[in-house]
């Protein structure tokens, strides 16, 4: 994918950062010649593209008064310099928002904002010190993100396969590419041989492997994590069905809330959307509701996402207050809608379920944890992983392709768990929590959680997820804070558990050794044991809630 053409309505500057490198930039002036409030975009993405859509959000910044500027970031597309993420981030946006000062159209004030990469930037200039930047919106991301991204540390988490194949489609040179990799034959350092000879050598991939091998930490932010450096108001916008990221900014929130003298600079809203923005109520509309790919659904999200931005930053970017105080929280509810709050998680008290074994077939979710414990056992064989019920890449458009998961129930490497159909509506709003004692014939081993809805007809939907790696170091003891979710599980529905070892290609598969499971070659069929019953017995609780104005 090369670059697209610049909009007629952008002017396209060569940005000199401090070591001379020029970063291609785009300004979207409003039609009035006064001075205004600017809005900066960082992209790896390509700023002219139809997949970032800054040429339509423009035009609607531009009606409201915000210059937008889109940038290119160093090495993509048509910005010079090293193809390498994270590492120039946090000094190329104090320069760019430097430069920005400095223009005739500019009064001094910028907010950051951009999705996923580009919401890493938006850390980034907040990370910078800027004093100019006055307030961000960080959308689907997490400020650590480039920990996982290019860094692993795979005895303490699952490494992410799909963060890994966005590394070699992305930062390979400035262009773009979706050569698909073979996961299935190779370790992940021979895809990355594949790759060089197919499109060249990925720097990012190279040092990921590298960092691998000693699980070494990577912050890319230098002393200045926005952690114990973010003094100005935030934004953070998540979605709940987004596995690979939203479990990051959501950590996010809870930090910087828990600091009594900046928690009230932060705000939340988190959609019931996936990492693309396609929403839950839009599942099996088709293409029309799409915004990747109809021009209407695209209109409808700009009018609604970007005018929520434009309001935050007249705020506090211009000082505009609203007409009515802004609430902390805005969250959505699967199948109920909008809630506000000045907290979230909100109120909530835990409803139980104990997992129950059963003679043949699906197990039970129960209100009643059985008398007498005992085992249900599941092999894991790194050579027959499960796979995953999406592709590599549809990880990040989860509701667009929104998979019915019925199946798995089939597979013996998969236990189920499901409640019988509920008498009433379940909500719930936060995280729901897996506590098992499990034990394992390897020396380690990784285990993944699924909660879903299961319909009256048999459809079943995912709703949240969970990964830990356990190893004789952490016992078997697990309590699994699983991803965040708002959800309505509807009288008639069952809700279901699943616990495995494997969802590949998402993630990368445990070997069944103490090998790096990057780059292991000797694989060894695992057992697991999971207690049922009895006082220690596996248990699910949600953080249920009440609803008054569904």
């Amino acid at each position: 994918m090369t670059s697209e053409t610049p909009s007629p309505s952008a002017r396209e500057f060569m940005v000199s950062m401090r070591d001379g490198t020029e970063l291609a930039t785009d300004v979207y002036l409003p039609d009035d010649a006064t001075v205004h409030s600017a809005i900066l975009v960082r992209t790896c993405y390509d700023k002219s593209s139809r997949y970032t859509a800054l040429t339509y959000e423009a035009e609607y910044f531009r009606s409201r008064g915000y210059v937008l500027v889109a940038q290119d970031v160093r090495g993509k597309f048509r910005s010079a310099g090293e193809t390498l993420p994270y590492a120039y981030d946090v000094d190329d946006a104090y320069d760019t928002v430097e430069w920005i000062t400095q223009q005739p159209w500019s009064n001094g004030r910028v907010g950051v904002a951009g999705a996923s990469y580009y919401g890493f930037t938006t850390w980034a200039a907040v990370a910078s010190g800027h004093p100019a930047i006055k307030a961000a919106i960080p959308q689907v991301t997490g400020i650590d993100m480039a920990a996982t991204h290019v860094g692993s540390r795979w005895s303490q988490e699952v490494p992410s396969l799909a963060s890994f194949n966005d590394l070699l489609q992305i930062w390979t040179n400035n262009n773009g590419y979706l050569a698909a990799a073979d996961w299935s034959t190779n370790p992940v350092d021979g895809v990355v041989a594949a790759a060089k000879d197919e499109i060249g050598e990925c720097s990012a991939a190279v040092q990921m492997l590298a960092r691998a091998a000693d699980q070494s930490w990577y912050n890319p932010y230098g002393e200045r994590h926005p952690y114990h450096t973010t003094t100005i108001p935030i934004l953070h916008w998540q979605n709940w069905y987004d596995p690979g990221l939203a479990p990051a900014g959501l950590r996010d929130w809870r930090h910087f809330r828990s600091l009594a003298g900046v928690r009230n600079l932060h705000y939340l809203r988190v959609g019931s959307a996936d990492h693309a923005g396609f929403r839950l109520e839009d599942v099996d509309a088709g293409d029309d509701r799409n915004p990747y790919l109809n021009e209407d659904a695209l209109a409808e999200k700009i009018m609604t996402e970007c005018g929520e931005m434009a309001d935050f930053f007249d705020e506090h970017l211009n000082g505009i207050k609203p007409s009515l105080p802004r609430p902390h929280a805005r969250w959505h509810v699967g199948h109920v809608g909008w809630q506000s709050s000045q907290d979230y998680p909100p109120a909530s008290t835990p409803l139980a379920f104990h997992l129950s074994a059963s003679a043949s077939g699906t197990h039970a979710l129960t209100d009643e944890a059985n008398s007498k414990p005992e085992s249900v056992t599941w092999t894991h064989d790194p050579a027959n992983p499960v796979p995953a019920t999406t592709d590599i890449e549809t990880i990040w458009y989860l509701l667009a392709g929104y998979p019915d998961e019925r199946a798995l129930a089939d597979r013996k490497d998969v236990l189920t768990f499901r409640t019988e159909p509920l008498a009433e509506n379940v909500d719930f709003a936060g995280q729901p929590v897996l506590t098992a004692q499990i034990t394992f014939s390897s020396p380690s081993t990784h285990v993944f959680a699924k909660l879903q809805d299961v319909y009256p007809d048999g459809t079943t939907r995912p709703i949240s997820w969970g990964r830990a790696v356990l190893s004789e170091a952490t016992g078997g003891a697990l309590t699994l804070h699983m991803d965040d979710n708002a959800y309505r599980i509807k009288a008639g529905h069952s809700l279901q558990l699943q616990i495995q070892s494997s969802d590949f290609p998402h993630f990368a598969v445990h070997p069944g050794t103490d090998e790096n499971p990057l780059t292991a070659r000797k694989k060894i069929p695992s057992t697991q044991s999971l207690v049922v019953g009895g006082d220690n017995g596996a248990r699910l609780e949600l953080p249920v809630i009440t609803i008054t104005n569904s």
